[in-house]
């Protein structure tokens, strides 16, 4: 059984392509997502960086201004929705934020000289702090603005705790490093280190692969690129 920790609607579409694969999966949705419910426009001036695709549905939900606004994405479902709905002036689409980071340090005066150096880093309530040292590190100054919150439940259902208990989950899928964090979290909180540590655990990236490593789960793998299509690659060759 693979578990799903996916938010709602996302979750539920995954369950759907698994069970067409021939799996059976679990969802326990380790948090939710707010949006808020007016659009709104940014006078801010610089570039935009968007690296989640949470982020990319509220910004095109709720951003009712100009089309030509300069864009980095990360991730190739991410780039075709913002295309799709007319973004025309996407400077990179970046596999992770690692080559968002080589791109602006490589063209950093080159950018500068167009843009400015301000970054406006569009993002949820939980942010990748590193990714935003970074930024500041190479000369960029960031301004972060939270366009989504996240919020996480306090435990695992009880469903999930039995089927942890029985050895019924054999796989777990994880998308974002903040709920593999959690995910880690309420195992401890239960006390279910013994029988979690030897679960397969799938990542999106390899950055969440590591995190994972370094609580001591064992057989890690991460997805060749950071999509969907990537990781379910990875989970058919297992």
């Amino acid at each position: 059984m693979i578990l799903i920790t996916r938010p709602g609607t996302e979750a539920k579409k995954l369950k759907n392509i698994l069970e067409d694969l021939g799996h059976t999966a679990h969802i326990d949705s380790l948090s939710q997502i707010s949006f808020p419910t007016k659009k709104k426009n940014f006078i801010t001036v610089g570039i935009f960086l968007i690296s989640s695709q949470q982020a990319v549905k509220t910004f095109i939900k709720n951003y009712s201004g100009t089309k030509d606004l300069p864009l980095l994405v990360v991730g190739n479902v991410s780039f075709q929705k913002l295309t799709d709905v007319g973004y025309s002036n996407i400077l990179l689409k970046a596999k992770d934020s690692n080559q968002i980071l080589k791109y602006l340090k490589k063209d950093f005066s080159k950018l500068k000289k167009k843009y400015g150096n301000n970054i406006i880093y569009l993002t949820g309530s939980v942010t990748n702090k590193k990714l935003i040292e970074d930024l500041k590190e190479i000369g960029y100054s960031c301004e972060k603005k939270v366009i989504y919150k996240t919020v996480f439940k306090k435990s695992f259902n009880r469903t999930t705790i039995s089927l942890f208990k029985t050895n019924k989950i054999r796989i777990c899928l994880l998308y974002s490093l903040q709920n593999a964090q959690h995910f880690c979290r309420l195992v401890r909180n239960k006390k279910l280190s013994k029988k979690c540590k030897k679960l397969k655990i799938l990542t999106i990236s390899k950055n969440i692969a590591e995190l994972m490593r370094k609580n001591g789960y064992l057989n890690v793998k991460s997805a060749r690129y950071p999509s969907q299509k990537s990781l379910l690659n990875l989970l058919g060759r297992i």
